[in-house]
């Protein structure tokens, strides 16, 4: 589109409200909100992904998108919303219609995989966080039983996951196959439940006896698209008792800043976390002043830094890594939360994936890889966290995380939030249980779905404290009739 119809557009959008002082665009002018990104693409004449987020049905949307001659359509349910590919000129034809909420950019979200490292001999990072106590003790806890999803490239065939890797999924429609064809996945689902089979033991992870549920996004190269994992994390919802899912990993970032509380992907990973399952996400490998990615910078979700344990099982000599992402959020919150070793992480391996072909200087024998990064902290939290639960099966996301702040190991480290979660301690800890959720105000999608599953014709001052979300669901919404005043679309 050229940029003087762009300018004309937007010039006519500043006109109306204008007239409407204090109205949203959104409001005034049943005008879509254009994101930022989506705003650019269409000034240089690009074709863009897009998730386009409906007020009315969705079949007549689909039905109209594919009358424009769009084919590729993914409907997205948590935001009510159709992911497809869009040119400049049809954003702006569907940004124009009364049943367009918004149009979001769908954003490639990166695995945060970075800074290989293959100094040191060993890993240390079961000990580190107390996990070989829970394991040892009167009643031994190995994560058995507890469902942990790996959203992710994908979990390949290994000796140390055979066997409890219990459902696979795609969620790529440019892929087939839940394969690790990258091998960042399988890694992951290592340090989180790997048992030490290839190598006799000497390599295993946090929850030995863990099942694991492999939901792949990855398009196989380190990218997957906001939509698909708002869809993976959509079906471990769904079918979090089928398979006891009770936490969530997500070892990556989106590409875009945007505050928690317009994020799509943050409302998507608040929506799991007040169903019932606890999520973990990695902070990322930007170093400091850098957290402002979602889902790192959501303030529900067990964000998670990366230190450097320098192969020891002692803390004194523990620096934080220095590519580990710490920092302010957008929104005025200290993030990580906590910090876990990312560096010098032996850890299973994909055989022919990425990983494999492009780092044989990281290869530990033939069944393992060396890694550095959030990525490789974060599944070490999901292993704790899978511990915990097996101790209390009954424990909600946010009393879980309020133990693990009693309980962490304490840090004098720029950057680390409270320290080290202490899965020993966290497992004996007897006091009051808190709720680390007490005071948040949730996403403005997730405010949206409140008003609507309760059939109010606004939002009503609401204790968020209070809520229960056990009985709203997407799917109980007739979208129809949602006023989306709630939410206010502000970059």
């Amino acid at each position: 589109m050229p940029r003087r119809t762009l300018a004309a557009i937007l010039t006519s959008t500043a006109l109306a409200l204008a007239a409407l002082p204090g109205t949203p665009v959104w409001a005034a002018s049943n005008r879509a909100h254009l994101d930022r990104q989506v705003l650019k693409a269409m000034e240089q004449g690009r074709r863009i992904p897009v998730i386009i987020v409906a007020r009315g049905e969705l079949n007549t949307l689909e039905a109209d998108l594919r009358r424009t001659g769009v084919k590729n359509t993914v409907r997205v349910p948590i935001g009510h919303g159709i992911a497809t590919e869009l040119t400049s000129s049809l954003i702006a034809h569907f940004s124009t219609r009364s049943d367009v909420e918004r149009i979001i950019y769908d954003a490639p979200v990166q695995l945060t995989d970075t800074a290989f490292d293959a100094s040191a001999l060993a890993t240390a990072y079961p000990a580190v966080v107390d996990a070989v106590g829970a394991w040892s003790g009167l009643a031994p806890l190995t994560g058995r039983g507890v469902g942990v999803a790996v959203i992710d490239s994908g979990i390949s065939a290994h000796p140390d996951l055979n066997g409890r890797v219990i459902i696979n999924r795609n969620f790529n429609t440019t892929v087939i196959g839940s394969d690790d064809a990258y091998g960042h996945g399988t890694a992951v689902a290592g340090i989180i439940a790997g048992d030490g089979t290839a190598s006799a033991g000497r390599y295993i992870g946090i929850a030995p006896e863990a099942n694991l549920i492999n939901l792949r996004v990855n398009d196989g190269t380190g990218a997957a698209p906001t939509s698909a994992i708002m869809n993976a994390i959509l079906w471990a919802v769904l079918n979090k008792d089928i398979f006891n899912i009770r936490v969530l990993n997500l070892s990556l970032l989106t590409s875009v800043q945007e505050s928690y509380q317009t994020s799509p992907i943050d409302a998507a990973v608040e929506y799991a976390w007040l169903k019932g399952i606890v999520v973990v996400v990695a902070a990322g490998n930007n170093g400091p002043n850098s957290a402002l990615y979602a889902p790192a910078n959501d303030p529900y979700v067990i964000t998670v830094g990366a230190t450097d344990d320098h192969g020891s099982l002692a803390a004194d000599d523990d620096t934080l890594a220095g590519f580990s992402t710490y920092g302010v959020t957008q929104d005025g919150l200290s993030k990580p939360d906590f910090v876990a070793p990312g560096r010098r992480i032996i850890t299973t391996l994909a055989p022919g994936s990425t990983f494999a072909l492009n780092y044989p200087a990281f290869l530990v024998g033939s069944q393992y890889i060396k890694l550095s990064g959030s990525s490789v902290a974060a599944p070490i939290m999901s292993g704790v966290a899978a511990l915990y639960v097996e101790s209390r099966p009954t424990v909600r996301p946010g009393q879980l995380k309020g133990v693990l702040l009693a309980t962490a190991k304490g840090l004098a480290l720029t950057g680390s939030g409270a320290g080290y979660p202490d899965a020993g301690r966290a497992i004996a800890y007897t006091g009051l249980i808190g709720n680390a959720d007490h005071g948040l105000d949730p996403n403005d999608y997730l405010k949206v779905l409140y008003v609507a599953a309760h059939d109010l014709a606004t939002l009503p001052v609401v204790s968020w404290d209070t809520v229960s979300w056990d009985s709203v669901s997407w799917d109980s919404v007739s979208w129809e009739s949602v006023s989306w005043d709630a939410v206010s679309w502000s970059d």
